[in-house]
């Protein structure tokens, strides 16, 4: 009811009514044309009745088209289907956490490499193939840095170890039915002391990546690389 007033008074049909109601007005206080009031009045009447006619006709036509609006507005909601939340995908690790991943995943503690230089200490044979992941490293990382300073010198350490000890199995060892083992002090030039030599500088190389590895993992944990 309070939008069909506020067209009433909006609409141009008021001032059609407003303007009849002036004129009405002034001819009513003429005293000459007093004898014919009662035409002026019936005059005002029909227009008043055409001007409601005007207005309500107006209204319903405007409410049509709201209507329309209205309805044309729920068929677009419809189509687009309303506002949905999409799932927010969660943080790529860094650059930094997939390095460090790869190269516990090359060298893990409790089997591979890392466990048989535990247990060998390099000197028994070993499976040629149990290098293989060092020689990767070695490839895969041979122009890596880090973007964290820690887990980039505990890597160079890393890798520098790691280079060492493959040129020491690679200078010092043979490969006999598959399996590498330090070359006996008979086939050496410098005899059994160069074998003493050599299984020495093995034992360093040996404990110098051991403990590389250990602390490169330890640097990455503390500085938030690995999880």
């Amino acid at each position: 009811m309070k939008r069909f007033g506020d067209f009433l008074v909006n609409s141009p049909a008021a001032l059609l009514l407003g303007a009849t109601a002036c004129v009405l007005l002034i001819l009513f206080l003429v005293p000459p044309i007093h004898p014919s009031a009662w035409i002026i009045g019936l005059l005002g009447v029909l227009v008043v009745i055409g001007v409601l006619l005007l207005w309500f006709l107006e209204w319903t036509r405007t409410q049509d088209r709201i209507d329309d609006l209205n309805a044309r507005l729920a068929q677009a909601h419809a189509a687009i289907g309303g506002v949905t939340l999409s799932p927010v995908a969660e943080d790529e690790p860094s650059a930094d956490t997939v390095r460090a991943e790869r190269i516990r995943e090359l060298f893990p503690t409790g089997s591979g490499l890392i466990q048989e230089l535990r247990i060998e200490s390099g000197f028994s044979p070993v499976p040629a193939g149990l290098l293989d992941p060092l020689r990767t490293f070695l490839d895969e990382f041979s122009h890596t840095s880090f973007e964290n300073p820690a887990s980039h010198f505990a890597f160079m350490d890393l890798h520098r170890a790691g280079a060492a000890l493959s040129a020491w199995f690679g200078e010092q060892t043979q490969d006999t039915a598959g399996r590498l083992e330090i070359m006996p002090g008979d086939e050496r030039e410098g005899g059994w002391r160069e074998f003493a030599e050599a299984r020495e500088t093995g034992e360093q190389r040996i404990d110098a990546f051991v403990r590389a590895r250990q602390a490169f993992e330890r640097t990455a944990l503390e500085n938030d690389v690995l999880g």
